[in-house]
C-alpha cells in the first residue's frame, strides 16, 4: 500500500508541474497558449523590450527528448541548414584560421570595407580592425578583393581568440558610428534581462556572464561562426554555444544557449535560449530570444521597431515548428570523418 500511495504520488507531481515555470517571471503562459499547444499549434510572442532589445518567445509541443535536441545542436551545421544560412561552420578547438575558409564576404560587404573610416562604416568594426583592413585595401592594390577576405577571416578568429583568452570584457568595441558599442555591455545586458536564468540555474546564468573565469563541469561548449542574409542583407557572425543537461524535471531537459559575440551588422548582442520542458504527459520545445540591435535609431525607430517586432513574431512560430520537425526525422546525419564530434578527446565540456 505504501508503494502504491508513493507511485500515486509521484504521478500527481508530475501530472501538476508546470513546465514553463522555469521561464518565470520573464514568461507566464496563459490558459488560452497552453490550450493551443496542447492541440499542436506553435504559440509565439514579443517580450517587452528595453531601449535598443527586441525579444521573442516561442514554444510548441513535439515527441523527443533533449538527447534528441542535443544530437542535432552538436550537428550545427545540419541544425541550422536553411535558405537564409549561405555559408557555416563549427570551430575546432582549439580554432583554426581553416575553420573559416569556406567564409567569402560578398561583393556588397567588400566595397563598404574599402569606403569603410572609423565613426563611418557599414560593418561593426573596430576603429583599429577599420585601419588595418583599410591598409590591406591600399597595400594589396588591384588585388585588394582577395586580401580582404582572408584579412576579414584573421581579424574573426582573433575576436574569437580574445573572448577564450578574456570573455567578454575582452571583445573590441564596435566603433563604426560616433558612439560606439561595447559587445560586454550589450551581452551583459542580455543575460540579466533573461531573468528566469540567473532565478532558475544561477550557475549556468553565471557562466555566460562571466567566461572563461566560470566553468562548470556538465556544460558542454563550442564555438560557430555563420553567413545569414537577413533584409537582401548578410551578416557574418560568431557565436558560442553552452549545453546542460538535468534530470532535475524542475528544470529543462536539455538547455542550450547560444551567445552571439560578433555580428558584421544589425544586432550589437544576442542571446537565444533553446530548451525542451517537460511535464507527465508531454515534452515541449521552447525558445526565448533576446537581441540588443542598432536599427532603431533615427525619427522613424519607432516605426521601425514596430515592424522588426511584428515580423519577429509572425516568424518565431513558423520557425520553431519547422525545428520541431527537423528533430522529429529523427537523428542528424552522421559528421564527416574529418570532424571533430563531441565524442572527440579534444572537444571542450
Amino acid at each position: 500500500m505504501r508503494a502504491a500511495a508513493l507511485v500515486f504520488h509521484a504521478l500527481l507531481i508530475a501530472a501538476t508541474l508546470d513546465p514553463f515555470a522555469f521561464f518565470q517571471p520573464s514568461v507566464t503562459l496563459t490558459v488560452g497558449e497552453r490550450q493551443r499547444l496542447d492541440r499542436g499549434e506553435a504559440i509565439a510572442r514579443t517580450l517587452p523590450g528595453r531601449d535598443r532589445e527586441v525579444a521573442v518567445f516561442a514554444a510548441v509541443r513535439l515527441d523527443v527528448d533533449g538527447d534528441r535536441l542535443v544530437a542535432w545542436v552538436r550537428r550545427i551545421e545540419e541544425l541550422k541548414k536553411s535558405p537564409y544560412v549561405t555559408a557555416i561552420g563549427r570551430f575546432s578547438e582549439p580554432p583554426r584560421l581553416e575553420d573559416l575558409k569556406s567564409l567569402a564576404l560578398d561583393d556588397g560587404d567588400l566595397l563598404e570595407i574599402q569606403a569603410c573610416r572609423p565613426t563611418r562604416c557599414g560593418l561593426h568594426l573596430s576603429g583599429i580592425e577599420i585601419s588595418e583592413l583599410h591598409r590591406t585595401v591600399n597595400e594589396a592594390g588591384k588585388d585588394w578583393k582577395p586580401a580582404v577576405q582572408e584579412a576579414f577571416r584573421h581579424l574573426l578568429l582573433n575576436r574569437l581568440e580574445k573572448y577564450r583568452a578574456g570573455g567578454q570584457a575582452a571583445l573590441p568595441p564596435y566603433e563604426n558610428r560616433a558612439d560606439p558599442v561595447s559587445p560586454d555591455q550589450e551581452l551583459t545586458s542580455a543575460i540579466d534581462h533573461s531573468e528566469f536564468l540567473a532565478r532558475q540555474v544561477p550557475e549556468f546564468a553565471d557562466r555566460l556572464r562571466r567566461y572563461p573565469e566560470e566553468r562548470t563541469r556538465n556544460v558542454e561548449t563550442f564555438f560557430y561562426w555563420s553567413k545569414e542574409r537577413l533584409a537582401g542583407r548578410t551578416i557574418v557572425d560568431i557565436s558560442h554555444v553552452s549545453i546542460l543537461r538535468s534530470a532535475d524535471r524542475a528544470r529543462p531537459d536539455a538547455l542550450v544557449a547560444g551567445k552571439e559575440i560578433f555580428a558584421s551588422r544589425y544586432v550589437t548582442a544576442s542571446l537565444g535560449v533553446t530548451a525542451i520542458v517537460r511535464d507527465g504527459s508531454a515534452n515541449y520545445l521552447v525558445y526565448v530570444n533576446r537581441s540588443e540591435a542598432d536599427v532603431f535609431d533615427g525619427i522613424f525607430g519607432g516605426i521601425v521597431r514596430w515592424v522588426v517586432e511584428r515580423r519577429v513574431k509572425a516568424e518565431a512560430g513558423d520557425v520553431l515548428g519547422g525545428l520541431r520537425e527537423r528533430l522529429e526525422t529523427g537523428d542528424p546525419p552522421a559528421p564527416h570523418a574529418l570532424l571533430r564530434s563531441a565524442d572527440s578527446p579534444n572537444f571542450r565540456w
